[in-house]
């Protein structure tokens, strides 16, 4: 073990059992005075989900060490567990834990899962002793309860078939989610789940589900029980207690949920779900077709309009988000788009499945940041194209950004270098080089199969697109280009301005080198709390931990570009980079169009 190791972990079983008896003790605070504190200026309790309301109008080191102060400072996380926030330091976890590099060697990996699993295994001896249902004030109530395989629901919701299929709808998604984590099932054969639908709170706690008035403001977890205040919406109520069981599953499997916006990302995407109730069939982790079909999730449309607005958070203020943020509702939308980009990019879904095994170990944001490594300024680049294009039926395969059918082979445009553009599919690399502020003509041939929604058909389209409809502010169907600037920051400490070995920003603190911070304003330089949407101010923050929040155009470079309207246009890029192209269309239906564009590129 190493010496890192041997300072946090004690040797033997007098240290894990004194923690575990310190646990206990806390645990029954916890029961005792969770429900009653008031929701404003609080640091959320770990565990608690403040789920957002519906919106209904749609409104590093070495293996074994420790990694540097300047890594741990400047990649914060926070506990989000469904128990107290504690050091999990009876958590034994091998050597080498720290270390992405570990976790993405195959062998290394299984190794480590398996370590961190059994780990995990010991926080259900941590879970709170609830004082016992009182079934005979529950029958004078006339509340109503329901029990389906592993899921006891209670509520004093009237006879529905929305409300009374909860149960088989939760029992139905457990293997689901087992299956999500690459878990066996079985592992929950003997867990019992008791959910509370509540109209009413006032009863439940007359039957001792609560101490007290509730702080959570909708859904809550704790332990083997989850809440949720009734929304009215069917679905909606079945969401909430989704969330809130994923949450319970997932402190049962990894032990603890950490970081914030991973627990309540995976959280949020899990939850959203299609219901069968004649075949008694569910699926989990839906991209949302439309509103419609999750009714109350506002979370898309919320992320169009902030992006809109060009108020979009940068990637370093979404995984650093604490829990006090979480009373505003955009945080949620941004941890669930956030969560579902990585598990559904071909890119980055790899490292998405190492996440909720980072839990117990010290810094799981420091691991994600190290695994990404000096792909980092690829992830931005990405996730502005995905975040500035998120829709319905978003499809992953086909929008993620790659290579072109025919790409330049030297990189050079030379006298004429010809490339081919594929209509079913997003951004593509042609691997020809541009230099800033050199003149380029570029003209477009052929004809591709384009999808039409209104019609429902395929119709011939050339590079120019159709004016009879609109994507993006742009006619649907034409050739689009941009050229992706070089850059010398690669890694997310370049990129967010931190020296990896110090604690201090480094110069570049006034302007980021990365590319999509080009266009940022000049007055929106925000410190982590003052003037963030959650309303709280600095309480404590050091000046050493607090960065700046800067708001940034989320959709460059992908908007810097030219596109078609005639079969020839020139193009003058104001910085050297990689050129991309690719044809307007909604991401939906990429799979539907087919066929390509050749483009030929010439200097002028």
């Amino acid at each position: 073990m190493s010496d890192t190791l041997q300072r946090r972990f004690l040797s033997g079983g007098t240290r894990a059992l004194s923690t575990l008896i310190v646990l206990t003790i806390l645990m029954g605070v916890l029961a005792e005075s969770a429900f009653s504190a008031p929701p404003s200026r609080r640091k959320t309790n770990a565990g608690e989900t403040t789920s957002s309301s519906p919106e209904i109008d749609g409104s590093r080191g070495n293996s074994g060490t420790r990694p540097r102060d300047g890594r741990s400072r400047r990649v914060r996380e926070t506990n989000n567990g469904a128990l107290p926030e504690l050091e999990t330091s009876f958590f034994e976890l091998p050597e080498g834990t720290d270390d992405a590099r570990n976790w993405l060697d195959p062998e290394k990996s299984n190794e480590l899962r398996a370590k961190a699993l059994e780990a995990g295994k010991l926080c259900r001896s941590t879970w709170p002793e609830f004082p016992e249902i009182d079934e005979n004030k529950v029958k004078a109530l006339k509340m109503r309860v329901i029990e389906r395989g592993h899921i006891r629901l209670y509520t004093d919701l009237p006879k529905s078939d929305d409300v009374d299929q909860i149960p088989e709808a939760l029992d139905a998604a457990i293997p689901h989610i087992c299956k999500f984590f690459e878990i066996d099932a079985s592992r929950f054969d003997n867990l019992r789940v008791e959910a509370f639908l509540m109209s009413d709170v006032n009863s439940f706690i007359d039957i001792h589900a609560l101490n007290g008035e509730p702080r959570f403001l909708y859904g809550y977890s704790m332990g083997d029980r989850i809440f949720a205040k009734d929304q009215q919406l069917g679905y909606y109520n079945r969401f909430l207690l989704l969330h809130e069981l994923v949450h319970t599953l997932m402190h049962e499997i990894f032990g603890d949920l950490r970081p914030r916006w991973y627990s309540e990302g995976s959280a949020e995407y899990l939850a959203l779900h299609e219901w069968d109730p004649k075949r008694k069939e569910i699926k989990i982790a839906q991209i949302p077709k439309s509103y419609e079909a999750t009714p109350g999730f506002g979370r898309l449309r919320q992320i169009q309009e902030i992006v809109k607005e060009n108020r979009a958070p940068t990637l370093y203020r979404i995984i650093n988000f604490e829990p006090q943020d979480f009373v505003d509702v955009s945080t949620y939308s941004w941890s669930w788009a956030l969560v579902m980009f990585l598990n559904n990019s071909p890119k980055y879904k790899g490292i998405a499945e190492l996440l909720p095994y980072w839990s117990l170990t010290d810094e799981p944001n420091r691991l994600f940041v190290d695994a990404i490594g000096d792909r980092w300024n690829e992830l931005e680049n990405d996730w502005a194209d995905f975040i500035g294009r998120i829709d319905y039926s978003y499809d992953f395969d086909a929008s993620s950004v790659g290579e072109a059918i025919a790409v330049s082979s030297t990189g050079e445009v030379g006298n004429g270098a010809i490339v081919e553009i594929a209509a079913d599919r997003g951004w593509q690399n042609t691997g020809l080089r541009l230099d800033a502020n050199s003149s380029y003509k570029m003209t477009c041939a052929g004809r591709f199969k384009f999808y039409l929604s209104g019609p429902d058909r395929l119709f011939n389209f050339e590079g120019t697109g159709a004016t009879v409809q609109y994507v993006n502010g742009k006619p649907i169907g034409r050739l689009e280009a941009v050229v992706v600037p070089d850059s010398d920051a690669t890694s997310f400490y370049d990129i967010y301005g931190f020296d990896d070995e110090q604690n201090e920003r480094l110069p570049n603190s006034s302007g980021f080198r990365f590319n999509a911070f080009q266009h940022m304003r000049t007055n929106a330089d925000r410190t982590r709390f003052g003037e963030n949407s959650s309303g709280f101010e600095d309480e404590g923050t050091s000046s050493s931990s607090k960065v700046s929040d800067r708001l940034y155009n989320a959709l460059y470079p992908w908007n810097s570009g030219v596109e078609f309207s005639n079969s020839t246009t020139t193009y003058t890029p104001t910085q050297s980079g990689v050129l991309y192209m690719r044809i307007n269309a909604i991401p939906k239906d990429l799979k539907r169009n087919s066929g390509s564009v050749k483009v030929q590129v010439k200097l002028m």
